[in-house]
């Protein structure tokens, strides 16, 4: 195991994922029989992230991409350019697994290898 990849290094994070279609539901939590693009209850994950995006030079994204962390593991997690994640916030989960928080970061890379994922992340607003 790689020295980053340490349980030392890793912190904590939520991630919840791009759903294609869900079931819309009005104010009272009842179906209204249409359907919407909607995200995953979170689900924690823990990870190496950065404090901060480093430099260019180093990125494994390139110069050109504007983010703000970086975070990397060993684990394969699900987590793609749609993906939103609660990194400096922890949501707040109802007894069925959602939440009405917000989350604070977007995925805007995705640098998959053989041996370690790496994910730029920008801070969402």
């Amino acid at each position: 195991m790689r020295l980053k990849d340490l349980r030392i290094n890793q912190v904590s994070f939520f991630y919840s994922n791009y759903q294609e279609e869900v079931e819309e539901v009005d104010e009272d939590g009842n179906f209204t029989g249409d359907t919407v693009g909607g995200y995953e209850n979170p689900v924690r994950g823990m990870a190496r992230i950065s404090p901060n995006a480093g430099e260019a030079a180093a990125s494994p994204f390139g110069a050109e991409l504007k983010y703000d962390k970086q975070m990397s593991s060993v684990k394969k997690y699900p987590i793609d350019e749609q993906t939103r994640l609660f990194i400096d916030i922890e949501p707040v989960l109802k007894e069925d697994g959602s939440t009405d928080t917000n989350p604070d970061y977007e995925v805007v890379g995705v640098a998959k290898d053989l041996q370690e994922n790496v994910w730029a992340l920008r801070r969402i607003g």
